[in-house]
């Protein structure tokens, strides 16, 4: 987020030092991919549409996030089909979150 232009509006929405956010999605990519569940222990149940509803996010949002994760993936995956995997998943995940439109609804899990 920090080196990429496109990503300037996505950053200005995120606290000047991205230590604790950073602990934050570690966390929740470690559970959200099958390991143990720090995220949920320390913050409850994601609900990501509604956390992240304070800020604007719409398709340019979007692919920015897209974009830096993109990068992030290259740097860390060597195993090409891994990757792909991994950025269709963020993807999905990144568009359900977008709320610049009224058409999206949160499901919730009991």
């Amino acid at each position: 987020m920090n080196t990429q232009p496109a990503a300037a509006g996505i950053r200005a929405m995120h606290p000047h030092d991205l230590s604790s956010v950073r602990q934050i999605l570690v966390n929740y990519l470690v559970e959200w991919t099958g390991g143990p569940q720090r995220y949920s222990t320390e913050r409850g149940h994601p609900r990501l549409r509604r956390k992240h509803l304070a800020f604007p996010i719409g398709a340019a949002e979007r692919d920015a996030w897209m974009d830096c994760m993109r990068q992030a993936l290259q740097e860390v995956v060597t195993d090409a089909a891994l990757r792909q995997q991994l950025e269709q998943a963020f993807f999905k995940t990144a568009d359900f979150i977008r709320n610049d439109q009224g058409n999206h609804h949160e499901h919730h899990h009991s």
